[in-house]
């Protein structure tokens, strides 16, 4: 008799992800253990309900990697450069966690909202340390550095949804999108009159 698969934690939470975001909540637990390969029991021994299995896989509570780096980026020698790596990294986060934050809120039983909340404020709170750095050396056209980072973290968020409901409709690439984005902050150096 052969030995039964071996599948890890990460590989089991990997396909439930693809299969939540596939099917949507009704995916069933038969469904993510036949994309790994394995009986259902070998899932339930992980995870032992659906919901233990879909909160784990569509967990947003961790914090972003570059959230823990943001103020390195924060005056350093080019502010269009720092803006869209900062908005890259974001999008990288963002693009899978949309659809499973949606999916979370779509079903009051299941997800805590209060940690996605704290997190938005610890998101927030890190981008305004750096636009306010950014405000001060005057490399950032804007008053408010509160009003900034929610533009900026709001805008991002937006253009993922759009992208998302949308599909392949929308003609806005992701490096037009940001370099207008990037635009809008960078303070401009003012004209010079022709006398």
């Amino acid at each position: 008799m052969s030995r039964p698969r071996s599948i890890t934690d990460d590989e089991i939470l990997a396909a439930a992800r693809a299969v939540f975001l596939d099917r949507g909540i009704t995916a069933t637990v038969g469904h993510v253990a036949a994309r790994c390969h394995v009986g259902e029991a070998t899932v339930f021994r992980r995870f032992p309900t659906k919901q233990a299995l879909f909160l784990a896989a569509m967990d947003t509570s961790s914090e972003p990697p570059w959230l823990h780096c943001i103020e390195e980026r924060a005056g350093g020698d080019d502010i269009r450069v720092a803006l869209t790596e900062l908005a890259h990294d974001i999008l990288a986060i963002t693009r899978p966690m949309i659809p499973a934050i949606l999916m979370k809120m779509s079903n009051p039983a299941v997800g805590d909202r209060g940690s996605h909340a704290a997190r938005m404020f610890r998101t927030v709170r890190g981008l305004t340390e750096f636009f306010e750095i950014e405000i001060a050396a005057g490399r950032i056209h804007a008053r408010d550095p509160r009003v900034a980072a929610r533009i900026w973290i709001g805008a991002l968020q937006h253009f993922v949804l759009f992208e998302a409901f949308t599909k392949s409709v929308d003609t806005l690439s992701t490096d037009i999108f940001l370099k207008g984005l990037v635009d809008m902050f960078v303070a401009r150096r003012p004209r010079r009159h022709k006398r």
